[in-house]
């Protein structure tokens, strides 16, 4: 019987994963994503933020004022579930949305005091997490962890530009300074 590249990745070779580490990798990408998103989703309930929302106010924090596709790029969400959110952000005085002088058809997000706020607890309650959820992981590895990581997005990155802007989370006069 003639095997195709699927069967092969359906064993480890070296017998220490379930599968060939090429498919497993992505499937615990996966599954520590949901598994976080729904802990942080929990937790972050008391600071009146959900996480679409600490994401979004974290992007126009870390940028300053932004557009609607700086955000999308940044944040890795569509624009329609981001219209949303922001949509929810301005309602709740987190959010404003202004113009630019130079261009009055395109809107800029700016965080308000109280989004700052808003985000500053947010992000206390996720940095919180994340180092609970990586509890017991030698530096060392999380470091290969983050290289790899980094490396994969550098082969996923459409242009060179997306992949410096999605590894810095910056604005472009932030990155160069």
């Amino acid at each position: 019987m003639n095997r195709g590249v699927s069967d092969e990745l359906e064993v480890d070779p070296k017998g220490e994963f379930l599968f060939d580490p090429t498919l497993y990798v992505f499937h615990l990408m996966v599954a520590i994503g949901r598994l976080r998103d729904a802990q942080l989703e929990r937790e972050l309930k008391p600071t009146g933020v959900n996480l679409a929302r600490h994401r979004a106010l974290t992007v126009i924090l870390r940028f300053g004022p932004c557009t609607m596709t700086e955000l999308a790029e940044h944040s890795a969400v569509d624009r329609t579930t981001l219209t949303r959110t922001v949509d929810q952000l301005v309602k709740d005085g987190h959010v404003d949305r202004g113009a630019k002088p130079e261009d009055r058809r395109q809107v800029v997000l700016t965080l308000t005091d109280a989004g700052r706020v808003a985000a500053a607890a947010a992000r206390d309650v996720v940095a919180r997490h994340n180092r609970r959820i990586l509890e017991g992981v030698p530096d060392e590895t999380l470091r290969a962890m983050v290289r790899g990581q980094r490396r994969i997005l550098a082969n996923l990155a459409p242009t060179p530009e997306m992949l410096e802007r999605l590894l810095t989370l910056a604005a472009p006069e932030r990155r160069q300074g």
